[in-house]
């Protein structure tokens, strides 16, 4: 049977590797049998291997989610059975998330991924409350959802010693997670190499102008890591964090084993910042046409916004204050770019510069 590293996969589908993990905890994609690298792998010490028909299984997934499909009724449709596994660990920064409501649960969303987080946020204190042992009571509350993916993980987990690799990881998360506590985020999981911030209402300040600062600070402080690195390894290699944010109202509830609680969210949210994410390209920072629809006039005022057009000369050319669908933007990314799988008619525009000396 022919096989085909993770790597060969992310190339030959334009996926990147968040969305293969999510593919596989839904169940619609195999799990990758974890073998020696062949010679022309490089030095991986060890990398997952896919049937090659999965390339056909990603392209059939793809058409589907494009003709409106939800997940559910995707893993239905192959004879899947997601799994909530992955919620029950709280200790790894890297341990990706997937599961999906079913017939047996007419109540759960009919397009969703369950996004964890390892403690409440405090600006709902009534979810936070409640008497050790009783279920919480879930609430549908508004939250901007932030993700930021490593580009090229892949190529890195290759060039790195596993060791360094995780201690690249652990240096992000040192350096991201103050930012997102500073803005009133709560952290959590996100598939692979990337992170998840979620905003809610505060009540002194915007959550989603906190969500937009957090995500100007992220790229900032990635320049540093980046530099770091650099100098470390003396490499050329420049890290970076893509970033997408869109806005919307959650289920926030529960989720109890038997030795924690774990706090979470059916997000549809969330899987459309994780698809501008995988857009994003060179650390640049995305946002849905929602999200800054929802901000104050003044906020937009201070927001330097747009997105870069090509003329008729062939050179981009940055137009501010307006939006584009993702599928319209991707020929027009730089050399390498995935191309978009998200939802028709989703605008977005990048957020090019926050003015440092009026933030909040």
């Amino acid at each position: 049977m022919h096989l085909l590293n993770s790597k060969e996969i992310l190339e030959q589908t334009g996926i990147s590797r968040a969305t293969l993990n999510n593919y596989i905890g839904w169940g619609i994609v195999p799990k990758p049998e974890v073998l020696p690298p062949e010679p022309q792998d490089g030095g991986a010490p060890r990398l997952g291997y896919f049937p090659a028909e999965v390339v056909t299984r990603i392209a059939d997934i793809q058409r589907l989610k494009k003709e409106g499909w939800s997940m559910p009724k995707i893993a239905e449709h192959f004879g899947a059975r997601p799994t909530a596994s992955a919620l029950a660990d709280d200790d790894s920064a890297a341990a990706g998330f997937a599961a999906a409501g079913s017939e047996s649960d007419p109540g759960a969303p009919s397009q969703a991924s369950i996004a964890s987080m390892p403690a409440p946020p405090a600006a709902l204190p009534s979810i936070a409350a409640g008497t050790p042992g009783r279920d919480r009571i879930p609430v549908l509350t508004d939250v901007a959802v932030l993700v930021a993916g490593l580009q090229h993980s892949t190529a890195i987990w290759t060039e790195l010693p596993p060791a360094e690799y995780f201690e690249l990881i652990n240096h992000v998360w040192s350096a991201v997670d103050p930012i997102f506590r500073r803005h009133s985020g709560s952290h959590g999981k996100h598939p692979a190499d990337g992170m998840v911030g979620y905003f809610f209402p505060v009540p002194a300040g915007s959550y989603l102008w906190n969500a937009l600062l957090a995500a100007h600070e992220i790229r900032d402080a990635m320049r540093t890591v980046s530099k770091n690195w650099q100098l470390r390894k003396g490499w050329a290699t420049e890290l970076y964090m893509n970033i997408g944010i869109d806005e919307g109202q959650e289920w926030l509830g529960t989720f109890r084993s038997s030795s924690n609680v774990q706090f979470a969210a059916f997000a549809e949210t969330i899987n459309q910042a994780a698809q501008i994410s995988d857009f994003s390209r060179f650390g640049a920072v995305w946002a849905t046409k929602n999200l800054v629809g929802k901000l104050s006039l003044e906020e937009r005022r201070r927001l330097r916004y747009g997105v870069r057009r090509q003329n008729d000369d062939g050179h981009h050319v940055f137009v501010p204050s307006i939006f584009s669908d993702l599928d319209p933007l991707s020929p027009k990314q730089a050399a390498g770019a995935v191309k978009p799988t998200g939802p028709p008619l989703l605008p977005i525009t990048e957020i090019v510069e926050i003015p440092a000396d009026k933030g909040r």
